[in-house]
């Protein structure tokens, strides 16, 4: 997967189940139990999620989830493209 590429998953204030398939590199259905864990986590902070035909989830908890810090990730992608 292309810098340029987690670069705009990073940015995008949602993903659906395929971007969080391509983000951590694994099958449909790992990422639809990682989605709906997520949607679980909204639900019991008492918000709602918006109403689509693809589910989607704030990127930001995906990536709480899975344990990525969003500046350690951009300081990474940014050195290495200076090099």
């Amino acid at each position: 997967m292309s810098n340029e590429y987690v670069c705009s998953l990073i940015d995008k204030v949602w993903l659906n189940t395929e971007d969080i398939q391509k983000l951590c590199s694994c099958s449909r259905n790992s990422a639809m139990t990682i989605r709906r864990e997520v949607e679980e986590k909204v639900k019991e902070s008492g918000k709602r999620l918006p109403d689509s035909k693809h589910k989607v989830v704030p990127t930001l908890l995906v990536l709480d989830y899975l344990g990525i810090d969003v500046d350690s990730v951009l300081h990474l992608i940014n050195k290495k493209e200076l090099l």
